[in-house]
């Protein structure tokens, strides 16, 4: 892509975040999107051919903010010599904890997250894989001396329980605050032994 087709794509998936903090996912419409991003509708149609693929591009756009944030705090915390002393469990919860606001913030991206999530689209699916792997990196990252089969465990096991809080959190069935606190217990439960 040259630099201006990025611009352009960046401006599409921008305008998208956007009007997540404003409406439910299903709402948004394509037409609207290329008039709030000054991105032409044909040109948004050849980047995205389906609103499935926007919705998903978009919804990684927003998860690389949060993966350039934790990244650029990690920087700054290195090159400042600022050592981080919590547990391995400590720093894990804390991670999910901020996701978890970011989606308190915009309750929209969980609903569309659930979503996407139980999408057969091969674009879809690859999307989210790519933003999975991006949020294990983070968080694998936090468990610096765990044992690989340990992590891979956890991984599974926190992701579930966070989806599990997303669904159950967004259909009104558990309080943030329980959902918070049951991605805690998993996390405190799985990583009991790094605390």
């Amino acid at each position: 892509m040259t630099a201006s087709q990025r611009e352009r794509r960046a401006a599409l998936t921008d305008a998208v975040i956007e009007m997540l903090h404003e409406m439910e996912p299903d709402r948004i419409q394509m037409r609207e999107v290329s008039e709030r991003s000054r991105v032409a509708l044909g040109t948004l149609y050849r980047y995205f051919p389906t609103k499935p693929h926007l919705l998903a591009a978009s919804m990684v756009a927003w998860n690389d903010r949060l993966s350039r944030t934790l990244e650029a705090e990690r920087r700054r915390a290195e090159e400042s010599g600022v050592v981080d002393d919590r547990s391995v469990r400590d720093r894990v919860q804390a991670l999910y904890r901020r996701q978890l606001r970011a989606f308190q913030r915009g309750p929209n991206f969980a609903r569309l997250d659930l979503e996407l999530t139980a999408s057969s689209d091969p674009y879809v699916r690859e999307s989210l894989q790519c933003r999975a792997q991006a949020n294990h990196s983070a968080t694998l990252a936090l468990m610096d001396g765990v044992p690989d089969d340990v992590a891979r465990v956890a991984l599974l096991a926190i992701d579930g329980t966070m989806l599990a809080a997303l669904a159950h959190w967004t259909a009104g069935r558990v309080s943030y605050a329980q959902a918070v606190r049951n991605v805690e217990d998993v996390v405190g439960l799985v990583l009991a032994d790094h605390a």
